[in-house]
């Protein structure tokens, strides 16, 4: 794929692979968005592991179980230090491509948990936090798709 010199008219058309994984950018975008890819995979296994060993079960208390239950939170802020790195070095472009996915992301998410606080309140059933959280990473990523096709 090339893109066009600035002035063409010619319209670059990205495959459906290449716009789920966001494969545009510089290699120092790339690079980048591998090693926040990376963080975010350490921090999402971290917390599975977390979860699933500290279980409403007998198994680990104390010191122990604070450690496994801060260790996903300090991932996180890995994933967040590179996301920004990521951001910072990015071409306009890109920011603007990340901006809307992001601004998508948390409208939709504060839209959802809002929302269905009310429908609680009428009989809905609760749900577990982290949905919310589900909710806003799937809409950031549509946001993201959505993004990197209307511009490219």
């Amino acid at each position: 794929m090339t893109t066009p010199d600035i002035g063409d008219d010619d319209t670059v058309s990205l495959g459906w692979r290449q716009v789920i994984m966001n494969h545009h950018g510089t290699k120092t975008d790339r690079r980048n968005q591998y090693r926040f890819l990376a963080w975010c995979l350490a921090w999402a296994v971290s917390f599975v592991a977390a979860t699933w060993i500290l279980r409403p079960a007998p198994g680990v208390e104390g010191a122990g179980a604070w450690a496994l239950a801060i260790g996903p939170s300090l991932l996180g802020a890995g994933a967040l230090l590179a996301y920004l790195r990521f951001l910072r070095q990015a071409d306009e472009l890109l920011r603007r491509i990340q901006l809307e996915g992001l601004a998508l992301g948390f409208a939709v998410g504060l839209i959802f948990t809002l929302g269905y606080q009310l429908l609680e309140r009428v009989g809905a059933p609760s749900l577990p936090a982290g949905v919310t959280a589900v909710v806003m990473l799937v809409a950031w990523a549509g946001g993201e798709i959505a993004a990197t096709m209307r511009y490219r």
